[in-house]
């Protein structure tokens, strides 16, 4: 049975048992380390998150990886931010860590990263799938070797050496019982935060919510928040690389304001005014950031992208939508473990507390509807879509998908890079014109899925 659906553009997903064995584990292991090795690297870490599948597919990996020569740095369970810093720490030369992210228990998977943080770029993933399909391997006669290590001290003082705060903070932390519990609270309270927190057991079933954090599943966080003191809240997706805030009456904050509201404070403490938003991130939050002196660039959606494009325009802030970000200066990798940090010297240097600070960002309506669509349809769904839209609209966008820019609002057609889905964000100043691009496009969509 062909598993070429798993190999995905920025990582590579799939179900226990039915896509995902010891055996492609294995051989993505070999495809992983002949590529690096090709790179002229030797070494490198391998980390995983909390799945109950994880430790057996983790074994398998590193299998394959000692099996053509390259050493593994192993950093056991953890966050992982936690396992990319050995790579950057130690210089090697890239990271493995097995996890499936936001999805539901049954699915694990890869994601791969250059030793400084970037994530691999989808070429770069297609060059091993395309070693992983020829699967012609020749074993070294000398296998790597296997160090397990503790990043968690060395994480510590690093954090230590690029914070200081002039006064104590208090914070909510949300774990979703996922990678970030492993560290939870005693990472925040070793940084000099008074810290509540909830779901902050790792377990492997996600049993108190879904490890996708939202406005939804983080209903019981804001409901925990309201009587406790605290200066903001942070939820964390299952691997600990999305970090979705709640102000300090637990209401959920869009990622885009909170993005916005770090990125003023970067932005006028640093004197570095390049900032990166990816293609859902909203229109209001662009012309915000032009206003406050923001050099703005708009990229594909996608983490490589995100940490790819920062290094490459010398940005000192980079946005998703979805809660992933990047601050190039701490370090390139998307460790949602930083984001918290980050928003207190936001909230200091801002003086004023969160909820104000979002009340004062204008509002639109916004939202995205994930339509489900067979991964092998969804890439020509847009295509058509595409060509449809440019004989339609005049102001349309290629650089992600598709999008039209209209005088009411704007709408991004885009496929899902890890789920068999067609993602169709809608965006207007008012709920009467959101309902009419709603009408007007989601059909257009919908017609061409089925």
């Amino acid at each position: 049975m062909s598993v070429d659906h798993i190999f995905r553009a920025y990582d590579i997903r799939g179900i226990v048992g039915e896509d995902l064995t010891p055996d492609v584990m294995n051989r993505i292991g070999k495809a992983f380390a002949t590529f690096v090795k090709g790179k002229g690297h030797n070494a490198v870490g391998v980390g995983g998150d909390i799945r109950g599948t994880t430790t057996e597919l983790q074994k398998s990996l590193i299998s394959g990886i000692t099996s053509q020569g390259v050493d593994v740095h192993l950093v056991e369970t953890s966050p992982l931010g936690l396992a990319l810093f050995e790579a950057f720490e130690q210089k090697l030369g890239a990271s493995a860590f097995v996890t499936a992210s936001h999805l539901p228990p049954e699915w694990n998977g890869v994601k791969f990263y250059w030793g400084e943080g970037i994530g691999f770029s989808p070429d770069e993933n297609e060059e091993i799938h395309s070693l992983f399909t020829r699967d012609e391997f020749t074993d070294s006669e000398k296998l790597g070797k296997v160090t397990k290590v503790n990043t968690y001290e060395k994480y510590v003082k690093y954090l230590k050496s690029k914070f200081s705060f002039e006064k104590s903070f208090s914070i909510g932390v949300d774990c979703g019982n996922g990678a970030t519990s492993v560290v939870m609270p005693e990472l925040f309270e070793n940084l000099g935060f008074g810290v509540f927190s909830i779901f902050d057991t790792p377990d492997p079933t996600f049993p108190n919510r879904t490890s996708e954090p939202n406005e939804t599943s983080l209903k019981k966080f804001s409901e925990f928040l309201q009587n406790k003191q605290v200066d903001f809240g942070a939820g964390f997706d299952g691997d600990g690389d999305r970090c979705v805030f709640t102000d300090e009456n637990g209401r959920v904050i869009p990622s885009d304001n909170a993005g916005l509201i770090i990125a003023e404070y970067l932005v006028k403490s640093t004197g570095n005014n390049k900032v990166i938003i990816n293609e859902e991130c909203s229109k209001i939050v662009e012309d915000q950031l032009k206003k406050i002196g923001a050099d703005v660039t708009r990229i594909r959606v996608g983490h490589s992208f995100l940490s790819l494009e920062a290094k490459k325009l010398g940005a000192v802030w980079g946005i998703e939508a979805s809660g992933h970000a990047v601050a190039p200066d701490i370090f390139l990798f998307d460790d949602a473990l930083i984001l918290p940090l980050l928003m207190a010297k936001a909230l200091e240097f801002h003086g004023k507390p969160l909820s104000v600070l979002n009340d004062q960002i204008p509002s639109s309506v916004r939202k995205r509807f994930d339509l489900k669509c067979n991964d092998d349809r969804k890439f020509e769904v847009v295509k058509e879509l595409t060509e449809q839209f440019k004989h339609e609209y005049e102001n349309v966008s290629t650089l992600d998908g598709v999008s039209v820019s209209l005088p009411k609002g704007r709408v991004l057609v885009r496929v899902s890079n890890t789920s068999p889905k067609v993602r169709v964000t809608v965006e207007a100043l008012n709920k009467e014109d959101f309902d009419k691009l709603v009408d007007e496009f989601l059909p257009k969509v919908e017609k061409l899925i089925h």
